[in-house]
């Protein structure tokens, strides 16, 4: 199965698009309106972004899709010096009312849902403050996870990057699982790594130092792994962190390098391949969205239609 990334441009060609609200803007709304006014303007928008989302899901279950949700559904919430509530707003209700139509849709629908916090999130950092806000990113995903249905398990995961070099391997993974250890228990429950495009975490690390002694589950980037391989070919890569998932279809990503970008970590508009395996669940990294998964869903019917014709 393919799965859409956080954004439907198709949807968003229909005026169905995810709003936000920097810091810096909030504090010049509330300089300006009034925290009540201002806190209304920004529910508005969260309360837009959880529509949104729900449109998204049911558009990837009439195509059969699985769905990442955004990151970016609650602007602001998480920000340190942010001194209220989702249940502030005044559209509290709606929103809950909106979770709760997802979740009761999503139990006939089953479009695996997962999620992924952006890469500022560091879990095993040295910095408590940015550990912190990573605890804080964690724990809003994961609740936004509960409240659409999602299972508190591997099956609906939210993906991270270890993204830390200070200490050795060992010593990085003790500060992330110390740090991961003191996280509620639908984060700890739904938590996996993500092999990386540069740097120390390739498939191989991951492996020795999450899996191994803390049982985490690894996914495999196809394109961090060509960019960052190790000592690993690809079909060992695969095969290593298809191991580490239990009894739930592991969940990958799947990108291609832009040929026109001289950065080959640049993704790419569309596919001019598939996935390599049909044994995994794919969220497609592609930057052109519903489109490009089009393109590899075609990509894999001609080749299923050669295979047919080399059978005469």
């Amino acid at each position: 199965m393919y799965n859409l990334c956080c954004i439907s441009n198709e949807l968003k060609e229909d005026g169905y698009s995810f709003q936000s609200m920097t810091w810096k803007r909030f504090n010049e709304l509330r300089d300006t309106l009034g925290i009540k006014q201002t806190l209304h303007e920004l529910g508005t928008r969260w309360l837009n972004n959880v529509c949104v989302t729900y449109k998204i899901i049911k558009h990837c279950y009439n195509n059969g899709w699985g769905y990442r949700i955004s990151s970016d559904l609650f602007p602001v919430l998480t920000h340190p010096d942010f001194k209220n509530y989702i249940s502030d707003v005044p559209q509290y209700q709606d929103i809950m009312e909106t979770f709760k139509d997802i979740s009761n849709d999503n139990k006939t629908w089953n479009v695996r849902i997962s999620c992924h916090p952006d890469q500022f999130n560091v879990l095993a950092s040295e910095d408590t403050s940015a550990v912190s806000k990573t605890i804080r990113e964690l724990s809003l995903h994961s609740w936004i996870m509960d409240q659409i249905g999602a299972s508190a398990t591997y099956h609906n995961p939210i993906n991270i990057h270890v993204n830390c070099s200070k200490g050795s391997l060992a010593e990085i993974a003790e500060r992330f699982m110390y740090w991961l250890d003191l996280c509620m228990p639908s984060v700890k429950n739904r938590l996996v790594v993500e092999n990386e495009d540069k740097g120390i975490w390739n498939v191989e690390n991951l492996y020795n130092y999450f899996h191994v002694p803390y049982g985490i589950p690894i996914t495999f980037d196809n394109l961090h792994h060509k960019c960052n391989p190790g000592l690993l070919s690809e079909y060992e890569a695969i095969k290593i962190c298809s191991s580490t998932w239990y009894d739930y279809k592991p969940l990958f990503h799947y990108s291609e390098s832009d040929p026109d970008n001289k950065n080959k970590r640049a993704h790419a508009e569309h596919p001019t391949c598939k996935p390599c395996s049909d044994d995994y669940d794919w969220d497609i990294e592609l930057k052109g969205k519903d489109k490009a998964i089009r393109m590899i869903s075609l990509i894999e019917l001609a080749e299923q239609a050669q295979e047919l014709n080399l059978g005469y």
